[in-house]
């Protein structure tokens, strides 16, 4: 059913996945070209792991697009609550349906195109159509099990950190561009339920981080991120990066860390840390007391 009409929709968060106000497209993105070993210097400690760890993700052993769900529990190709009754697809874009990736698009422009121009980050359609159905985007749709609606969609990435910067730098991440839902469907946890779908699959392809991009002006992406369990405001991360543009302030990037091994270091430097604050401490104290 294509007759979604724009007052119909809006958004749970929503990402960046246009041009920027410099004109520089980022949602070429470099996922599929590192699966197919781009001929160019990874910027990690461990070059072909990495690659490996991408294709596996994004390819089954016969060279055709691994399905994301598949791997996961069955629960989670349907969301049946709150008076819900929604079935959960996964689609490779080259291969969505074009009548697909026309509502999807409509979705996008009617929640985001006022938004990435406010920001700074620019609305190019041509631009906002190849990142939806180019091969290396990745979408979660939700439907309407009675009727098949489309009331909501993810389009994301597996690639590096460095995709919001077109470069390939960084750590393997699942990179969600954009996060949509109708609203009568808002606050019933397809939302919630997104994020939870691509976290795990991000866990089960071995990917150390979940990113996403909002804009600047984005009202509803950053609190909607922020109330989520290890989630954090990651753009400063980011802005080390060999590749970013500091003068960039069009778009944030957030992200949560689902390696096990990077969250035990974490954990292990902030205990570290907080000793030696509590050494400093006690040294002051010690020093200002009389003699």
């Amino acid at each position: 059913d294509n007759s979604d009409t724009p007052d119909e929709m809006s958004k749970v968060t929503g990402g960046c996945g246009g041009k920027s106000k410099g004109g520089k497209s980022r949602s070429k993105g470099v996922g599929s070209d590192v699966a197919a070993v781009r001929t160019v210097k990874l910027s990690t400690s461990a070059n072909g792991d990495v690659v490996s760890t991408l294709r596996r993700a994004l390819r089954n052993d016969d060279g055709t697009d691994r399905d994301l769900l598949n791997d996961l529990p069955a629960g989670l190709r349907a969301l049946k609550r709150s008076g819900l009754d929604l079935v959960i697809e996964f689609h490779s874009g080259k291969k969505l349906n074009r009548a697909d990736a026309k509502v999807c698009l409509a979705i996008c422009r009617e929640e985001l195109q006022e938004e990435y121009e406010v920001s700074g980050y620019g609305w190019d359609e041509e631009d906002k159509w190849g990142e939806l159905t180019s091969s290396e985007s990745r979408l979660l749709l939700f439907r309407e099990a009675v009727g098949r609606r489309i009331v909501g969609y993810a389009s994301f990435r597996l690639t590096l950190q460095g995709e919001c910067w077109n470069c390939m730098e960084g750590s393997p991440c699942l990179f969600v561009y954009d996060l949509l839902v109708l609203p009568e469907y808002r606050r019933k946890g397809v939302g919630k339920q997104a994020l939870l779908t691509l976290e795990m699959a991000a866990r089960k392809a071995r990917l150390a981080y979940v990113c996403a991009l909002v804009t600047s002006a984005s009202a509803l992406g950053p609190p909607f991120l922020s109330a989520i369990k290890g989630w954090r405001d990651d753009t400063a991360a980011v802005l080390q990066m060999d590749a970013a543009d500091p003068d960039d302030d069009s778009f944030r990037v957030y992200a949560k860390c689902v390696d096990t091994s990077i969250l035990q270091a974490e954990q292990q430097s902030q205990s570290v840390q907080a000793y030696a604050r509590q050494l400093a401490a006690q040294l002051a104290a010690a020093s200002a007391a009389p003699p």
